[in-house]
């Protein structure tokens, strides 16, 4: 069975092989500005056989944030995780405050 670890590095890995992306996880530097991607993991769910966990899987978010209508970056990301993981596009916001556009994916890697 893979570790916990070896499975955020393939989420993490994908993510980086975007080209110009800045990836980040948990959270960005004050600094940086949009364009930008922030991921984490946020929970497990197993399967379990003769009373022991066979496999689980890792739930996590993906949030891309930019000030760009039709961003590349937002397509990106699915592209980058299929076949690395399930993803799917949780929602699309607009924050009023900063002006972002902000893409919401959940993914599951096992």
């Amino acid at each position: 069975m893979m570790s916990l670890n070896q499975k955020l590095l393939k989420v993490y890995t994908a993510l980086n092989t975007i080209e110009g992306a800045k990836i980040y996880h948990y959270e960005k530097p004050a600094s940086v500005k949009a364009p930008y991607v922030v991921w984490m993991e946020d929970s497990t769910d197993s399967f379990g056989a003769d009373n022991r966990m066979a496999e689980y899987r890792v739930h996590g978010t993906i949030d891309v944030y930019s000030k760009t209508e039709f961003d590349s970056l937002f397509d990106n990301v699915m592209s980058v995780l299929n076949g690395i993981c399930a993803v799917q596009l949780n929602s699309v916001q607009y924050e009023d405050d900063t002006k972002l556009i902000h893409y919401e994916y959940e993914f599951w890697v096992a």
